[in-house]
């Protein structure tokens, strides 16, 4: 793992991140997106914020989201969730299989689009509230 970190930060010209006690590193995507990688031995775990939780019609996002987390359907088989504090949307996925830095990279890839997409999704979900259409 530590080898696929390495080169994803020389891809990402980012400085190589420290291993956490927790036998993870956080990788800075974006100004915007960090993404936090557990090393399993064999495989690993990705986990980000996606976005704040808005306070315009949680229930009808939990619905839409939970349609999106069934059967990974919506989210490339990753799971949205809440963070601890319940402050934050997250994106986690998980890989329990050796993989080679190739499709490291492209699942790393893969897992901040939809980063991407959710976060776009839930904005305008709180612009749609706002409006009074949902």
């Amino acid at each position: 793992m530590h080898d696929h970190i390495k080169k994803i930060s020389e891809v990402l010209e980012i400085d190589l991140p420290s291993q956490e006690k927790d036998k993870s590193y956080i990788i800075e995507i974006t100004k915007d997106l960090e993404v936090k990688i557990f090393d399993l031995e064999p495989g690993f775990y990705f986990h980000a914020n996606i976005i704040q939780l808005p306070n315009e019609k949680k229930e009808d996002l939990f619905i839409y989201l939970m349609r999106a987390n069934l059967l990974g359907q919506g989210t490339n088989r990753s799971r949205i969730g809440l963070d601890m504090e319940e402050k934050f949307l997250t994106l986690s996925y998980l890989i329990d299989y050796e993989v080679n830095y190739v499709e490291f990279k492209e699942k790393l890839e893969d897992f901040t689009n939809y980063i991407n997409y959710w976060k776009k999704e839930i904005i305008m979900h709180v612009e749609k509230a706002k409006s009074s259409i949902l």
